[in-house]
């Protein structure tokens, strides 16, 4: 995928005002057409004394200015809710919670009736007549102050429901898979192929440095850096991936020549942030963080740990059958190199931070033990390697440094932690 596709993806991804901004846009177009058909009717429901000019002018300016009111307290809450997910669980699960789709649609609603409500509340007594009210714009205000009152409801159930650490770790679990099967796999192609480990550059090396914004590599445009590779026919070597911090001045690509074309500059996308749906391996990373935070002193939540592992062992279920490593991509009759993510990284992002935290809590050895040596059992024998270097430390620290005698419980295979023994 290009950086220009991935870099628009992003925005509207992060772009939390757009779908509130179509309330607005909504609310504007429909107040037009329903003031046309109050106008074409207006004869008509001239005999019917439905509601006076002034109650319905009390009625659009409470409704307006009720929902402003009510829509800052309920956003308030959802700021707090947010705030208190970051701190539980993760500081980078904010990403998480503000990209959700039915908060932007809540407030979208709220908007378009606060919109709609003081744009109705102008064309009262209007028509060349002091008496005038728009009877079917009531009726929208109406319709528009019950929807608000259902998005309200689906919103505190969608609130509710994200905030629960089950849901959060079910999602960036299965953020984590369709990451790492979408953008990580690599040998796709009769030019891909998959090397051993990064190629050494001979001859004269020419270095092509970042000279945009410091930050976080979101993605790397290998189609626009094969193009530029089969114009010069030379090997060009990465020297970054996908996650990596860079700074102005960082090395981006090398090459074993005396010079390089500097616009392989333009193949890095660089943002604040690392992206739930490009990086591959951020929502792992954000897993083993909750993890970690609830294994801390202050959270003592092993129960919460031994969550976060259940999706870990998805996750490294659906990395072992990929093709991982450092990617050459053959382009005429030049190539390019790209850094991945070994199978080596992606079990040591997951497994060795929380294992060591877990050291002293039974629920989440015994739930190690069983991820281990499921994997082991379950994958292939060039995954095994990484897998019984954890299930040795793991046996090796609790016996000899945690309960040198009774630490045969400890180790039991157990998918709940403690009540699931194997």
């Amino acid at each position: 995928m290009s950086v220009g596709v991935t870099r628009v993806r992003l925005w509207w991804d992060d772009a939390f005002w757009v779908i509130p901004l179509t309330g607005l846009v909504a609310a504007r177009a429909l107040r037009w057409i329903v003031y046309y058909v109050d106008e074409a009717f207006a004869d008509s429901m001239a005999d019917f004394d439905l509601l006076s000019p002034s109650s319905a002018e009390t009625l659009f300016a409470a409704v307006g200015g009720g929902m402003i009111t009510f829509t800052g307290f309920v956003f308030s809450v959802v700021l707090l809710v947010i705030q208190f997910g970051s701190s539980t669980y993760s500081p980078r699960t904010v990403s998480y919670f503000l990209r959700s789709r039915v908060t932007q649609s809540v407030l979208a609603v709220f908007i378009g009736t606060i919109a709609y409500a003081f744009l109705a509340l102008l064309s009262v007594g209007s028509v060349g007549r002091d008496s005038y009210v728009p009877f079917f714009g009531v009726l929208v205000c109406l319709f528009f102050l019950l929807a608000s009152l259902v998005a309200f409801l689906v919103l505190i159930q969608n609130v509710a429901g994200r905030i629960r650490v089950d849901a959060l770790v079910s999602d960036l679990g299965r953020v984590a898979r369709r990451a790492i099967t979408r953008q990580l796999a690599g040998g796709q192609g009769e030019n891909v192929t998959i090397l051993d480990a990064r190629p050494e550059i001979e001859g004269g090396t020419a270095v092509v440095r970042h000279r945009g914004n410091a930050g976080q590599i979101v993605a790397i445009d290998t189609d626009r850096a094969g193009r530029l590779a089969a114009n010069t026919g030379v090997e060009v070597v990465f020297g970054v991936r996908v996650g990596d911090g860079i700074a102005p001045g960082t090395p981006v690509v090398s090459v074993g020549a005396e010079s390089v074309d500097q616009r392989f500059d333009r193949c890095i996308l660089v943002r604040r942030e690392r992206s739930l749906k490009f990086d591959p391996l951020y929502a792992l990373r954000i897993l083993t963080d909750v993890g970690l935070r609830a294994l801390s002193p202050g959270s003592n939540d092993p129960t919460t740990a031994v969550r976060a592992l259940d999706e870990v062992e998805g996750v490294l279920r659906a990395a072992a059958p990929q093709r991982l490593g450092t990617v050459r991509i053959r382009a005429g009759a030049g190539s390019v190199i790209v850094q991945s993510a070994t199978w080596d990284d992606i079990v040591d992002l997951a497994i060795w931070e929380v294992l060591e935290a877990g050291l002293e809590a039974p629920q989440v050895t015994r739930r190690l033990s069983a991820l281990l040596d499921d994997l082991i059992d379950d994958l292939p024998a060039e995954r095994h390697p990484p897998l019984l270097r954890y299930r040795h430390r793991l046996r090796t620290a609790v016996t000899e440094s945690v309960h040198p005698n009774d630490a045969g419980p400890w180790l039991v295979g157990d998918l709940q932690g403690i009540g699931g023994e194997m």
